[in-house]
């Protein structure tokens, strides 16, 4: 899979979980590369976890 990093911007919470599954897919694709750490792709998996737990409920643009 030799898909084209995309430029990332970010804007805020609400932005970024718009964005989710295609920063999830960018995250799988960094652990199946095993080029990350043990450790640091522990601390990977457990935050794609956390993040997965988030639902629109959760997330509120500030105004």
């Amino acid at each position: 899979m030799s898909e084209k990093p995309t430029s990332l911007e970010i804007t805020d919470a609400v932005d970024f979980y718009r964005q989710w599954p295609k920063l999830r897919f960018n995250a799988e694709q960094l652990l199946e590369s095993r080029v990350v750490k043990d450790e640091d792709a522990e601390v990977l998996r457990w935050m794609i976890k956390v993040v997965d737990m988030v639902g629109p409920h959760d997330v509120i643009r500030e105004k």
